[in-house]
Parts: C-alpha cells; structure tokens; sequence
C-alpha cells in the first residue's frame, strides 16, 4: 500500500513537471517570436522604384528605352530628383554628358538636350528669312501653320489713286513666332491655330525688299494658298470701291437750254448752249490685269522635303 502510494505521488510530480515544461516552452516559443517579428517590422522600409542604367554608358551617348532599367531601392535613401520607373520616357532623345555604370540611377542632372542645328540651315542657297509682326500682315485670323503658301497683296496710294496689286505669290511661311515644322512635328497632332506675333518667311533677297518697302508705305494681306497651287495671278484693283464694283457709270448730261442774248440794236435773240462731248459708256472696272505675270517666290521643285 505504501509503495503504491509513493508511485502516484512520484507519477504525479513528473507529470506536472512535464507540463510545466511544456509551458515554459511554449512561452519561450512565443516570446522568441514575437521578438522576431518586431525586429523584422522595424528592419522593414518602404521601397520606390527608380530609373537606372541598363548598361554601362558612356558620355554622349543619346538615350533610348534599351539603355534604361527599373531597380527598387529604399524610399527613405533616392536623391529627390530621381525619376520614377513610368517616368523613363522623360530621359528618351535626350543626351548623358558624364559617364554612368551600369545600375546607377539616371538623374536629370546627367542629361542635356541634344543640339538643335540653327534655324538658319533650313534655307536653301540664295534665300533669306524674314519676319514680319502680325499686325504688319494680316495673318488669316492667325490660321497660319509652318509650311503653308500665302499670296502676300499690298494696298497703297498712286497718284492720288488707291491701287491693290500682288506683291509677291507662293510664299512658304517658315515660322508663326516660335513654331516651326519640326517643332510642331514633335508635338501629337501638330499643333495648330493662333497663338504668335510674327511671321517667319522663306523669300529671296529682292523679295525681302519688297517686303519692307510694302510694310512702310503700303498695308500687306496675306491670301491662303493650297500647297499645290502653281498659278499666279494677274489680278490688281485700281481706284475706289465703285470703281471696283462697277458702278461708276457715266450719268447722261443734261438737256440743252437756249440761252438769251441781249444787244442794245438788235432784238433778242438765243444761240444755242455749248454741249458737253458725248458720254463714252461706262467706266472700265477697278479690276484689271497686270501688264506681266510674276513669278512664285518659292521654288516649287525644291519645297518637297
């Protein structure tokens, strides 16, 4: 009896180290992991992702989507002008002007814009740039594109007579204040419509004289020409609005009358009143033909690009 008691009390005693060690354990468990997972919170950063380089590059060399990669990096350690990885097409076309590793961040400061040949290359030999202010030539309500042709017309007084005549035809506008054909060719839809102060023209040297005589003594009007248009015209305008309209019919002179003369002999008589020279007809139209055709500024043959 008495050994049977000692075994339960023994059986007891392990039973309730056994579990103790079990809660211990388990504790321990529990204790170890929650350390765990409170380092592993504050070791933990929030990550962007950046553009980098994709390969080594050398200085000079202009950028294209082969040359870029996305590589994540620490939020907390990206230089506050690092670019972000949709925001690569920023960095195509453009020029790296110092040396960059493969994996190095690409930022604007290592990037210039490529060199833009002068405006001045655009013309052929033997022609010349002019600008001209808009409220110098009234620009089509300011519809003008680069690459458009124009008729330029010049309105001023000639002995005493108001005359409208073609001052030069198939001009090629090169420029409407800052834009041009490349620059428009750059932008989605080419830009178009107002929005400038000056006219950029492709003309010769002598049509650039006419040019400035005309904005000095005459008002200049520009007339919209289809691209395809080879025709010049011949058409001028001489005097007044009637004249051009055609209503300067000559009106009929009126009816003769017979005039008294008095002598101191002789009894009255008449003689009759002096007549005008008959009417001529009407009076030629203020449109008229000009006694040469002129010639288109530009060299057609050549504008093709």
């Amino acid at each position: 009896m008495f050994h049977r008691l000692l075994f339960t009390r023994s059986a007891f005693v392990l039973m309730l180290a056994i579990l103790a060690g079990l809660v211990s354990t388990w504790a321990a468990r529990e204790h170890i992991q929650g350390r765990l997972a409170l380092l592993e919170a504050r070791a933990r950063v929030p990550e962007v992702q950046r553009v980098v380089a994709a390969m080594n590059l050398p200085a000079g060399t202009r950028i294209d989507t082969s040359h870029l990669a996305v590589r994540s990096y620490p939020a907390s350690l990206v230089p506050s002008d690092s670019l972000q990885g949709d925001d690569w097409h920023r960095l195509e076309g453009r020029v790296l002007h110092s040396a960059l590793a493969a994996g190095d961040m690409v930022l604007p400061v290592h990037v210039r814009a490529p060199d833009v040949a002068a405006f001045s290359t655009r013309l052929l030999n033997g022609r010349r740039a002019i600008t001209m202010p808009v409220d110098a030539i009234n620009s089509v309500s300011g519809l003008l594109q680069p690459g458009d042709l124009i008729d330029l017309y010049v309105s001023f007084e000639y002995r005493r007579r108001r005359l409208t005549a073609p001052l030069l035809q198939g001009v090629r506008v090169l420029a409407t204040g800052t834009s041009t054909e490349t620059a428009q060719a750059a932008v989605a839809g080419g830009a178009g419509g107002g929005g400038y102060s000056s006219v950029t023209l492709d003309v010769t040297p002598e049509d650039a004289v006419k040019l400035v005589a005309a904005r000095e003594s005459g008002r200049i009007t520009a007339v919209l020409r289809p691209p395809r248009d080879d025709a010049a015209s011949t058409k001028a305008s001489r005097g007044d609005l009637a004249s051009l309209l055609g209503l300067n019919q000559a009106s009929p002179p009126p009816a003769a009358r017979k005039i008294p003369v008095l002598y101191g002999n002789t009894a009255i008589r008449t003689v009759p009143r002096l007549q005008r020279p008959p009417a001529q007809g009407p009076q030629p139209s203020g449109v008229f033909d000009l006694p040469y055709l002129p010639e288109l500024s530009h060299a057609w043959a050549r504008i093709e690009d």
